[in-house]
Formats: structure tokens, C-alpha cells, sequence
């Protein structure tokens, strides 16, 4: 009888023991990598304002008022409460008067901003900026934007106006408010 060479148990143990690490190693690998790389479409994340010049949309009229104090509390053409702060000015821009606008359940949801005429451009490419191209734009005969309108995905609204130097955000729960915003533009003689 002739027997065939035996390897000890060990080294079948051993071997296989080594070949189910390496498998399991492999499939850890890759588990790891697909967590680090989601194979999914990317999340759309919403782009706009959060706040304008400290003031949170959402911020209520109280914490408002706390942060700027020197403001004056008004009444929008159709009720809502506002408030009206003067001389504010953020990288280089001067605002000479601010409205911020307050819906009861919402908080803060509109900004109405007068900028200086010498801060339109830099208004403008800050929008541009943060927003990217807008919606909608007309052109001035020296083809500069007059008017520019962005909606977000996140639902706000802004307007640039150059020739009534204004800039309008309706943020993403103030469309109540946007009848309101309509009839100040409509009158802008009595908007600040």
C-alpha cells in the first residue's frame, strides 16, 4: 500500500481558515468603500438666504428688536408687523434702510432692502453669487440687469430692482406675504 503525503490538519485549517479571511476582507472592503461612495444621485440642497445682515428668517419681531434696537416698529400695507432699521451696511454695501417683515406663525419672512445707487453692482454680483443665474432679468439699454427675479428650490423669491434700488427676499414660508410685497412695489414712493 502506498500512501499519499498528508499535510497535517493545521495547514488545511490554515489554509482555509486563510482564504474565508481574505473573502471576508474583500467584502468588508467593499462594503466600506460604497459607504464612503455613495453610488446614489446627490441630495439637492436648497440654495438662498438664511438670514439678511444678522436676522434669521424665522427670527421673531422680539429677537429682531434685540438686535437691532434703534429700529422702528411699523405696519404693512395690510397689517403684518415689520421693522424698519436705517443705516446698515455689510462688505462694502450700504443699505440706508432695511424692512423686515414678520408672518405670526412663521417668524421673519421678508426683507426689503434700499441699497445705495453706487452698491447696485456689488448687490447684484453678491445675488448672482450665492443664487447663481436668475429666473428672469431685463436688461438696461447699456445691457446691465435692471431687474433680476431668482426662485430658489427651497421656495424663496428675490428681486432686484436697479432703478428703485432695491433688493426683495420672500423667504420659503412667506408666500402670505407676498400680496403684501406686491402692493409696496406697486407704491414705491411709500416703500421705506
Amino acid at each position: 500500500m502506498i500512501s499519499a503525503p498528508r499535510y497535517p490538519k493545521g495547514r488545511a485549517v490554515r489554509a482555509f481558515g486563510l482564504q474565508t479571511a481574505l473573502r471576508l476582507a474583500v467584502a468588508l472592503l467593499m462594503l466600506w468603500t460604497t459607504g464612503c461612495f455613495s453610488t446614489t444621485a446627490p441630495a439637492q440642497h436648497g440654495i438662498g438666504f438664511r438670514s439678511f445682515l444678522g436676522i434669521d428668517f424665522g427670527s421673531s419681531l422680539r429677537e429682531t428688536r434685540r438686535y437691532y434696537p434703534t429700529g422702528l416698529n411699523e405696519s404693512s400695507p395690510l397689517g403684518y408687523p415689520a421693522y424698519h432699521v436705517t443705516d446698515l451696511s455689510s462688505e462694502g454695501v450700504s443699505y440706508p434702510d432695511v424692512i423686515y417683515e414678520f408672518d405670526a406663525n412663521n417668524g421673519m419672512q421678508v426683507v426689503i432692502a434700499r441699497f445705495a445707487p453706487s452698491s447696485a453692482d456689488a448687490v447684484l454680483e453678491r445675488l448672482r453669487r450665492v443664487l447663481g443665474e436668475p429666473t428672469q432679468h431685463t436688461l438696461t439699454e447699456d445691457q446691465r440687469m435692471s431687474d433680476a427675479l431668482w426662485i430658489t428650490p427651497g421656495g424663496e423669491e428675490v428681486r432686484f430692482d436697479r432703478a428703485h434700488h432695491l433688493m426683495v427676499v420672500i423667504g420659503p414660508q412667506g408666500g402670505n406675504l407676498k400680496k403684501d410685497v406686491d402692493l409696496r412695489l406697486e407704491n414705491s414712493a411709500t416703500i421705506l
